[in-house]
């Protein structure tokens, strides 16, 4: 999955933490800033997967095992308490301790599959799957890949054919 990508899992998924820094730093226009940057960042984020999506031929494939990304949403929820512990947004230091800690929350959620867990997505609908799949076209089960997909789908059954765009490497959206 490319750079861009990551990044914009990550802050979307982190939004409603500078959301309620914002609230408890009302008046302070750095934070504020900050949240409304995330905020457009995000939605033209979310509006770029769906436009490249949208450019790309569907595939087929069909499914031969499937995960829910989405269930590992409590260790998720950890960094969430910095939103209620003491900052003072007025010194640089805060904001250095700040920024250090979401660089090595990111790089731990990118190495474990944690990137994933994003409750925007699930405020949308969305969840996500990590999916063992085959090209149905080609007939050869045992040439099977790893792909994440992003659907609406409560459910992804084992055998069931998907026509999905793709969005990056190894990443689909099924509209």
């Amino acid at each position: 999955m490319r750079l861009w990508v990551k990044v914009g899992l990550f802050l979307s998924a982190y939004l409603p933490l500078f959301f309620i820094l914002t609230i408890k730093n009302w008046f302070n226009l750095p934070t504020f800033v900050l949240f409304v940057v995330i905020s457009v960042y995000s939605l033209i984020w979310w509006w770029l997967i769906v436009r490249i999506a949208r450019q790309t031929t569907k595939e087929e494939y069909r499914v031969t095992a499937a995960t829910n990304k989405m269930k590992e949403s409590l260790t998720y929820l950890l960094p969430y308490i910095i939103g209620f512990l003491p900052l003072n947004v007025n010194i640089w230091q805060d904001w250095a301790a700040l920024v250090v800690l979401l660089v090595i929350v990111f790089m731990v959620y990118v190495n474990s599959d944690l990137l994933y867990v994003n409750p925007l997505l699930l405020f949308f609908s969305y969840n996500i799957y990590e999916l063992e799949v085959y090209k149905p076209s080609m007939g050869e089960e045992t040439s099977t890949q790893m792909i994440t997909l992003i659907t609406r789908r409560k459910k992804v059954p084992r055998n069931m054919t998907l026509s999905l765009h793709k969005v990056d490497k190894a990443t689909y959206l099924e509209e």
